[in-house]
Parts: structure tokens; sequence; C-alpha cells
């Protein structure tokens, strides 16, 4: 076993080639709920569609003995969360990559008509090269199709959610904008912006205050950095750059 999540448990297999693969099973009192497993099937069904080198792909989808699954190319290295958990903040260098390969996967992802909802470091993998890979499109919205969240839903992680997800109106490219700028800022400094808050509290910081200065909590910060990373956490979309693409750029402009 590799991870047990909110959706299902993830184990190390073997692929029909010989390989190595991440194999995701369902929850079996998830495989019973209807809107839980058609979010879980498209997931892999979106998720074939897209061709990124940052994006880890879906191999093979199915079911077995009454049991959806998918097999996706298996990442060995860990996830983001797990290096933080292990070795602290990233160095800027590290940051400013990641923040290029993530925000070109999220553009892939976005122009397929996706967009991600859940922009976490435990969805960010880390190959033995340290480079990025984003996995778990399981809450993603597919902008031509409706939306799997029964009405009036806010789907995703609260220490990432971007305000608009919180009030649960139309979500775009820009709300995986601010996710990824809640990521980075916990890669710079350790811990999320409103790490500090709780619950509802978490909810009514992304609405209505301004995140922690990051050179609090890491002096050696360069204020060009600090200013690139939080310019995608403006509360309203058309404050932030228009795309995940851009928002990087402006990250490693910065760095």
């Amino acid at each position: 076993m590799l991870a047990h999540g909110g959706m299902g448990t993830v184990y190390l297999a073997v692929g029909s080639a010989g390989q190595e693969v991440a194999l995701k099973l369902l929850r079996p009192d998830f495989a019973s709920d209807e809107l839980v497993r058609r979010r879980f099937d498209r997931e892999a069904r979106m998720a074939q569609r897209i061709d990124h080198p940052h994006v880890v792909p879906v191999l093979d989808v199915g079911e077995h003995e009454g049991t959806p699954y998918l097999a996706q190319a298996f990442v060995r290295g860990g996830s983001l969360q797990d290096r933080l958990d292990a070795d602290g903040p990233l160095p800027v260098a590290d940051t400013v990559r990641m923040a290029v390969e993530v925000g070109g996967a999220l553009d892939a992802i976005h122009a397929i008509g996706l967009v991600h909802r859940d922009i976490k470091p435990a969805n960010i993998l880390l190959d033995e090269r340290g480079a990025a890979h984003i996995i778990d499109l399981g809450l993603a919205k597919d902008s031509q199709a409706s939306n799997l969240t029964k009405p009036g839903q806010a789907v995703g992680s609260l220490d990432y959610m971007a305000p608009e997800q919180i009030r649960a109106e139309e979500v775009g490219p820009q709300t995986d904008v601010y996710g990824l700028a809640c990521v980075l800022y916990t890669a710079l400094t350790g811990a999320a912006p409103f790490a500090e808050k709780t619950g509802m509290g978490v909810l009514w910081a992304h609405l209505q205050e301004a995140p922690p200065d990051p050179q609090v909590r890491r002096p050696d910060l360069p204020d060009a950095i600090v200013a690139a990373v939080l310019a995608g956490l403006a509360k309203e979309p058309e404050d932030r750059p228009p795309t995940t693409v851009a928002y990087a750029e402006g990250i490693a402009a910065a760095g």
C-alpha cells in the first residue's frame, strides 16, 4: 500500500508489461455511491486525454468484482508533502522550477476544459530527479459538462481552496492559480498561508484576510519572489494572473 485517502487506496502493483504502476482502488463504501463513482470514472477518462510530461498518465481503467480501479505510471520519490515534512521549506530555485512545471501541467489540464480544484502538496509527486508531477483529478470540474457535486457544495482542501470555491461559485483556470499560489507559499515557508487557523477560520481567512507576510516566516526570501507568489492570492479571480503559465512565468522572472 502506498497511500490511503478520502476516495480510495493506492497500491504499488505490476502492470501488464511488467512495469511498476500505482493502482488506485475506489473505497468499497463509495463504489455504491453514484456521484462518487461518476467522479472517479471521470478522473480516469479525462486524465487519459492529457499528454504532458508533468501530469501522471493514466494507463488503464476498469472494474474488478464491483470495485472501480485505475492504474497510473508510478512516480518514485514521494510527494511534495513528504519532502516538506522531511526537509522543511524548499530552496527558492527548487520552488521556481516546480512553479514552472506545475504551471505548465495545469495549463494542459485547462486546455481540455478541466479545472483541477485540488492543487496541494499531497497531489504533487516529485520524481527521483526532483521534477514535479500532478496527480488526482478526482475533484476536477469539466467546464463543458455538469459539475459532479451537489448544489452549493464547495469541494477542495481547506488550506488551498480559492475564495470562489468556498462561495461555491463558478471556477476557472484562475482558481488553480490560487491553489498553486498556496502551494508555493507552503513550499517556501513550510506552512500554508492560513495554517495557524482551523475549521471555519481557514475559510474566513481565504475570503477576507490578507495572507501573512512570507518574510515573517522566512526572512531570507527575496522581495521579488514574495511579490510574485502573492500575486496569485488575490481574493477575486480577475485580479490574479490569467493562466497558470502566466503566473509561473512571473515566478520565474522574479527568481
